[in-house]
């Protein structure tokens, strides 16, 4: 298992390895769960962590995070709102103790302003995103949210024939990279619980390259092909602030119902 005493300058402060080195001054996020408390919203040991949305309640114990609820929204942003995500690798351990939607399990969304500084239904353009599922019905597949709730598929295939695994630890990387004007997008997972920093395995990569995805509009004027780069502007964004968001989400958790550990998100060179 992965443990502190491990961390060397190509793992996080966890023991698991970086796949991308960090952005020279870029934002980075570690969970923080060491210290016991129950919330639903702010979590007020982290500044960082805005659960302030959906409707989930969570107990942080042992370096554990664990969810509960109907539909928790779990948003990693700027204190101060003053600064916003650009390419990034998001990292998150979990645990599925039972089975939701077949179209939710672990889900983290890159790209957006969801609900951040605005109402997501009004506020079309800032709701985009891009968005890696490791799904309760055993699928893993990237999405592109182009005006809410509307979505696209990227890419899709099945990891697990009889659904996602229970009561199994599982490790979750996504990454979110520009490359010029298009996007791509990489899932991969471990499932070694972190030994060694991990057995990173890519099991999805896909291209948001601007011309292929999207139908729905968030306004008249914006083509929802429109590939959402890490510009701090974006056509067609309410708040000039599209991407203030990297956020964790899933529906139908019930009681205790899903575990996170080891989680990260840090903007990457």
């Amino acid at each position: 298992m992965a443990t502190r005493d491990s961390v060397r300058p190509d793992h996080d402060r966890f023991g698991i390895r970086k796949l991308r080195p960090d952005r020279v001054g870029g934002m980075a996020w570690a969970a923080d769960w060491e210290q016991a408390r129950r919330f639903s919203g702010q979590d007020p040991a982290d500044p960082w962590f805005d659960a302030d949305h959906g409707s989930g309640s969570f107990r942080v114990a042992d370096g554990m995070l664990v969810v509960s609820g109907p539909h928790p929204r779990m948003h990693v942003r700027h204190p101060g709102l003053a600064r916003q995500w650009r390419d990034v690798e998001v990292t998150m351990y979990f645990r599925a103790r039972r089975r939701g939607p077949a179209y939710a399990g672990m889900v983290a969304v890159a790209r957006t302003n969801h609900g951040i500084s605005g109402d997501p239904v009004v506020d079309q353009c800032d709701s985009r995103g891009l968005g890696a599922r490791m799904r309760y019905d055993g699928v893993v597949d990237v999405e592109k949210e182009t005006a809410h709730p509307a979505n696209v598929v990227l890419g899709a295939r099945r990891l697990w024939s009889g659904g996602l695994p229970l009561e199994r630890w599982i490790g979750f990387k996504y990454l979110v990279r520009d490359q010029g004007p298009e996007v791509d997008v990489e899932v991969w997972q471990d499932l070694a619980e972190g030994a060694d920093g991990g057995h990173w395995e890519r099991v999805l990569s896909a291209r948001d390259d601007g011309r292929s995805f999207g139908s729905v509009r968030c306004a008249r004027t914006v083509d929802p092909r429109a590939a959402l780069t890490g510009h701090p502007e974006r056509l067609g964004s309410e708040s000039g602030l599209p991407n203030l968001s990297v956020y964790f989400r899933t529906d139908g958790v019930g009681a205790e119902g899903l575990v996170y550990r080891w989680g990260s998100v840090r903007e990457i060179d």
